[in-house]
């Protein structure tokens, strides 16, 4: 009858349509995810600061290089590696340990066995910590190069070029290895736990050179780093702190806050706000909201 056949074809028109609007949306989806996936790929350089409660774990990563400068505290072992999860992280082309001191390496040992690792960037000063120890031989049984940093090393990270400003002091805050990082006109600084005796050198030495954009401010915004001289050279527009939810040292401490802020600076940080994401396009480095 005439009704049935306008019903069988209402129903294939149905039919067809629906499906139509399923492959549409499937595409849709997959074009945003690709423009996403594309999006990322496209910015030069990207910088998560993790949050590891009382310690340091800082990711760099541009094209398909990578760099971790430090791996935080064991107790935060599996912070770190599920941040590194969710951010897609596979392997470390690079690991950089500043300097021997547990809320800094804490998790080399742990990194080295779950992730592949190409190289280690390590201090010149001697560590006798037993975990610093278990991670160097870690490293060697998996016979990862080795690198020791002092003034001048440079490494490529995608299209940026990582300097060492120093590395050198004898006492382990000292002898952190402070990075200089150039993305196009960008700079960023990272100072491990380097106080007021190493920005001081730095000064002496080229003052030019710490003049960033962004600033990884040292020794989780002690009061025994972040000057002003220091800071009157450096004028990052944006700084970072890494530090524990109400920690026993007070960190960061009101003076450094008081003085970024007497320079303009916008401060973000960890126990505030977790872990932290930038991004640098080749000419500034800017707070980006997705991974």
């Amino acid at each position: 009858m005439l009704w049935k056949r306008i019903w069988h074809a209402v129903k294939a028109y149905s039919q067809t349509l629906l499906l139509l609007l399923l492959v549409c949306l499937v595409a849709t989806r997959l074009g945003l995810a690709l423009y996403r996936v594309a999006t990322r790929e496209e910015v030069p350089l990207r910088i998560d600061v993790l949050d590891v409660g009382q310690s340091d774990a800082i990711l760099l990563r541009s094209g398909k290089d990578s760099l971790l400068i430090d791996t935080g505290t064991a107790a935060a072992e599996l912070d770190l590696l599920n941040e590194l999860r969710r951010l897609g992280v596979g392997q470390i082309n690079t690991l950089c340990v500043t300097h021997p001191h547990e809320d800094h390496y804490g998790n080399g040992r742990a990194l080295l066995s779950f992730l592949p690792v190409g190289s280690l960037l390590l201090p010149a000063c001697e560590a006798e910590d037993y975990g610093y120890l278990l991670m160097l031989d870690e490293a060697a049984g998996r016979e990862i190069p080795t690198v020791t940093a002092t003034a001048g090393v440079t490494l490529q990270l995608g299209e940026c070029l990582v300097t060492v400003l120093s590395a050198g002091g004898k006492e382990a805050n000292n002898a952190s290895v402070v990075l200089r990082v150039t993305c196009g006109n960008a700079v960023l600084l990272f100072m491990g736990d380097a106080e007021a005796e190493v920005e001081a050198a730095l000064l002496a030495a080229d003052a030019a050179l710490l003049d960033c954009d962004f600033l990884k401010v040292g020794h989780h915004g002690s009061d025994t780093g972040t000057t002003e001289a220091f800071l009157a050279a450096a004028t990052p527009a944006l700084a970072a702190i890494s530090c524990g939810v109400d920690n026993d040292y007070g960190f960061p401490h009101t003076g450094v806050l008081e003085r970024l802020a007497a320079v303009g600076t916008a401060v973000y940080r960890t126990d505030e706000a977790g872990s932290l994401h930038f991004a640098s396009d080749g000419h500034t480095v800017y707070v980006r909201e997705e991974n």
